[in-house]
């Protein structure tokens, strides 16, 4: 009787972590449309992104501080080579452009442009061997996956007349690149220091760091024009948003495994951008019919894009 109750418990357990890793892809999408909102009232992506990004620093440090087996890790991060920075950096261009482009293409638009460019990403990352599972060979599904996300790409933008729109998605593909490689480093300081908490405050003070940095250099030149701080707190969470997302992420890779996390999150990700668009349209428009079958395509590439 011991088995099947076990056998129960672990079925159990799996289902938990699949349906958590969905809601956390879900988080992502609404992370990018709050970001949207509040990069519309400002009027500057860049400081969009700070905000961000410094009020998930404030959650990280204040896990860290009442977490006593990340404080006694913090000191490992002394030992990290220093292009390990590259994904707190990674990480605010990808914000910042996601903030900038959220409220011009749509969420739906944005999320398959940012995994279509990040399973790209992920196949050049693997080939190099940047992530902290070493080089991995390009295989055919790997191929066909990539490819696949391409055309998903192009497809989702056709019927759009506006030239500037179809050069902001290629931005977000940009940026989905770069998601990978913060993944890869990411990984990388995580198996490090063995710590969540740490990894996700190394990352945001990066990220921080270089956005500030930034905006300074930015004001000296040309000055910052700020259009208005919108009343809605809610607008504020997209940073806290992103530092729940990673402690999610780390609890369940545990119970899942890494690919099957990835193509959860995914699925939630598309799942909820497609819903958010569609109930909460902004700018008069929804989701397009080529929107909806291009996030069917890039579905079926990353769900390609994994098979062994």
């Amino acid at each position: 009787m011991a088995a099947p109750v076990a056998e129960r418990q672990d079925t159990s357990r799996l289902r938990l972590g699949l349906a958590a890793a969905l809601v956390s892809g879900m988080f992502l999408a609404v992370q990018q449309r709050l970001n949207g909102g509040l990069q519309e009232a400002v009027g500057d992506a860049v400081l969009v992104a700070t905000v961000s990004f410094a009020a998930g620093l404030v959650l990280a440090l204040a896990v860290l501080a009442v977490r006593r087996r990340s404080r006694l890790a913090l000191p490992l991060l002394r030992t990290l080579p220093g292009w390990w920075l590259l994904g707190g950096l990674s990480g605010a261009v990808l914000v910042t452009i996601g903030a900038s482009a959220a409220p011009q293409v749509g969420v739906a638009l944005l999320t398959v442009g940012l995994v279509g460019g990040q399973t790209v990403g992920g196949v050049l990352v693997d080939g190099v061997g940047l992530g902290p599972g070493g080089r991995r060979p390009l295989t055919a599904y790997r191929a066909v996956g990539a490819a696949l996300c391409l055309s998903a790409i192009v497809f989702s933008t056709r019927g759009q007349s506006a030239h500037p729109k179809s050069s902001l998605l290629l931005l977000v593909v940009i940026a989905g690149l770069l998601g990978a490689v913060q993944l890869a480093v990411n990984g990388r300081v995580g198996r490090t220091t063995g710590d969540v908490t740490v990894t996700v405050l190394q990352s945001y003070a990066v990220g921080t760091l270089a956005l500030l940095a930034g905006l300074a250099g930015r004001a000296a030149l040309t000055g910052v024009r700020v259009g208005h701080w919108p009343d809605q707190w809610w607008l504020y969470l997209g940073g806290p948003l992103g530092v729940l997302f990673v402690g999610i992420a780390a609890v369940v890779v545990q119970q899942i495994g890494v690919l099957r996390l990835g193509l959860v999150v995914t699925a939630g990700q598309l799942l909820g951008a497609l819903a958010l668009d569609a109930t909460v349209p902004e700018h008069g428009h929804g989701v397009a019919l080529t929107t909806v079958l291009g996030a069917g395509v890039t579905l079926l590439a990353v769900v390609v894009s994994g098979r062994s």
